[in-house]
């Protein structure tokens, strides 16, 4: 139970990635607060968890809207008195297209606002309480921030080059308070219909060939992720800040 006691608030966590992350913590004792724009699918996953004996809450929020992220912050604090961790996980490719000459700026724009703008909103409320007990801040950036990847466009790139960026600078500013900032890189990981699709859409050839680029010669998983994630948020990991996992089996080693 290494998060015994624990706040955490897990941004997109209503499905995917993010709800394995929330999974993870609370069998390690955390009281989690999910985080999704659609309130369905929040209320959907908080009913799923709590049917199982979780202590979780829900909370609908736009990471991009500065107002509903306040909102959010000020809620958790409110209803369980603090938070300790909080996860950056909202963002992706968010559908856009990947080749240059088809992304608008439109999709740009989507992309870095919900990956990077998302990050520095949530943290910038987070921290504000954080500061009195200390906590720690995990952000979500990716192998296609680190490396070229096969399956994601510039824009994807630019977004979670900056969540690395972002994670070492913030992790200087807020060290002293003592508020640990991570981030982790997954690799491919099939975490959703979308990645499921692309997948599915590669040949056998295709597919081999990723995998032979993967010394551990397998997809990640959500699970796999999620578990990296929990270490971070624990004191297992208290003396490490600014630190980026590459969570991707071999296939970029940094």
């Amino acid at each position: 139970m290494r998060l015994d006691g624990k706040i955490a608030c897990i941004t997109g966590s209503a499905r995917g990635l993010g709800y394995a992350m929330a999974v993870d913590m609370l069998k390690e004792g955390a009281t989690v607060v999910i985080n999704d724009i659609d309130e369905a699918s929040v209320s959907g996953a908080v009913e799923s968890l709590r049917s199982e004996g979780y202590s979780v809450y829900g909370y609908v929020a736009n990471v991009i809207n500065k107002k509903q992220v306040v909102g959010m912050m000020d809620y958790i604090m409110t209803t369980c008195g603090k938070i300790d961790i909080l996860v950056n996980n909202a963002g992706g490719a968010l559908r856009t297209p990947k080749k240059l000459e088809e992304i608008t700026e439109d999709d740009w724009d989507l992309v870095l606002d919900v990956n990077l703008k998302g990050s520095f909103l949530c943290s910038q409320a987070a921290v504000a309480y954080m500061k009195e007990n200390g906590g720690s801040i995990i952000n979500l950036s990716s192998i296609g921030g680190r490396t070229a990847s096969i399956v994601t466009g510039v824009s994807y790139a630019a977004a979670k080059g900056g969540v690395v960026a972002f994670t070492r600078r913030l992790a200087k500013e807020v060290g002293p308070y003592h508020i640990r900032v991570n981030a982790i890189a997954p690799g491919l990981v099939i975490s959703g219909e979308r990645l499921q699709e692309t997948w599915d859409t590669m040949d056998d050839t295709e597919q081999t060939s990723v995998l032979d680029d993967i010394p551990l010669r397998r997809l990640g998983t959500i699970e796999d992720q999620a578990k990296v994630v929990t270490f971070l948020a624990s004191d297992d990991s208290k003396y490490m800040t600014g630190a980026v996992l590459d969570v991707n089996g071999g296939r970029f080693m940094g």
